[in-house]
């Protein structure tokens, strides 16, 4: 099983069950954060990495930002189906280079699978926040309990 095509149906299948003013209520218990702006935030760490694919180069600190992502549902919806398309089939391992500011020589040599790897775990994190803006708005129910659990607690859980 493809485990980003898989995070990635999780997320469109939520908001295919929220209204617009659900997806973009500011949530207390989130600091006045939305379960959209969790959403675009996890969706743009993706779309970086697949951008920088025949460069080569990427960098999460200059992501588009784009605020459609959080105002229009519809248009979320289409940009995590295409996203979803391009995670579906096998990529090719290949070298990369983080531009960060926060590096030391603001360049981190990476390779794409530790790239994919960690925008995994940062989408879950983000999902275990938005279960948490669920909870707020009183639709917990609209998410299984594993959804914002990370892959290998799953595992350990099903081991004990």
């Amino acid at each position: 099983m493809n485990l980003h095509f898989q995070l990635w149906q999780d997320f469109i299948d939520l908001c295919q069950s929220l209204t617009l003013e659900q997806y973009t209520f500011k949530c207390t218990m989130l600091n006045g954060v939305s379960i959209a702006e969790h959403l675009r935030h996890s969706y743009e760490f993706y779309h970086c990495l697949l951008l920088g694919l025949d460069t080569q180069q990427l960098s999460y600190e200059e992501r588009a930002r784009d605020r459609a992502l959080e105002t229009n549902l519809p248009y979320a919806i289409e940009c995590m189906q295409q996203l979803k398309k391009q995670l579906a089939t096998p990529l090719k391992d290949r070298s990369m280079e983080l531009r960060s500011k926060e590096a030391q020589s603001n360049i981190v040599n990476t390779s794409l699978e530790r790239e994919l790897v960690y925008c995994l775990d940062h989408a879950i994190h983000h999902q275990a926040l938005i279960k948490i803006g669920l909870k707020e708005q009183g639709l917990f129910h609209l998410v299984n309990q594993d959804f914002g659990v990370a892959y290998s607690t799953l595992r350990y859980r099903k081991q004990s």
